[in-house]
């Protein structure tokens, strides 16, 4: 693929000429994908700082005794498995829950309820909007695509939804600029009293079978039997 890519390339770009001074398709679907991974990073450091400043936080007031000493260890496994999706925000919750069972039993709920809350604001705000940002798509449309990838092929349709949509938008703004309708020619209207005279006012008669109205006259009927 890396070999045929120049080939590819410009065969498309033969095909598909872009704009002067305009990036040719694959260069801006290339560009599109960088901007997911780099919104994905951001979203990974903004979920493992937190992770990291809630274990310091819990372990400076003893809620999880000695957990301060392992925050960043904690906030940098988050950060990792962050950029798991769905299994991500669970992977990263195990050690500090874990840590939390072994050093006070009791203190393991506080570190649930951490996880929880930070994942709900990650689902409801963060990644909608970091991501949204980044690919330049609305919030909505980041939940319902990483929705529907996850429920037509699981997991890896989750990993795609959101690279796959950057690619769609890049391509619709380059075939778009190809694209241009025609405004409706602007018909003027004549009030119905007005240039149709008698006409406007003449009630309409329905044509049975062989009749009919030619100008103003009506035409007989005809009979098919005899011009048979």
């Amino acid at each position: 693929m890396l070999l045929g890519m120049p080939r590819l390339a410009a065969a498309i770009d033969r095909r598909f000429p872009s704009r002067p001074g305009t990036d040719p398709l694959l260069g801006r679907m290339s560009k599109a994908v960088v901007s997911y991974v780099r919104g994905q990073v951001l979203v990974s450091l903004i979920i493992g700082t937190s992770v990291g400043v809630g274990m310091w936080v819990f372990g400076v007031t003893g809620l999880v005794p000695g957990a301060d000493h392992y925050a960043l260890l904690f906030g940098a496994f988050a950060a990792l498995t962050e950029l798991i999706p769905y299994l991500g925000p669970i992977l990263g919750a195990v050690p500090p829950v874990l840590y939390a069972l072994v050093v006070h039993p009791v203190s393991a709920i506080w570190v649930v309820v951490l996880f929880l809350f930070i994942h709900q604001i990650e689902g409801h705000v963060v990644v909608p909007n970091v991501m949204g940002s980044a690919l330049r798509l609305h919030p909505l449309l980041v939940i319902f695509g990483l929705l529907a990838g996850g429920e037509i092929y699981g997991l890896p349709g989750a990993l795609m939804a959101l690279p796959l949509l950057a690619a769609g938008r890049a391509m619709w703004e380059f075939f778009g600029e190809r694209v241009e309708l025609a405004a409706w020619d602007e018909v003027e209207v004549l009030p119905v009293d007005v240039g149709l005279g008698e006409a406007a006012e003449r009630p309409v008669r329905v044509s049975g079978p062989g009749e009919g109205v030619r100008g103003n006259q009506e035409v007989p009927p005809t009979d098919t039997a005899a011009s048979g």
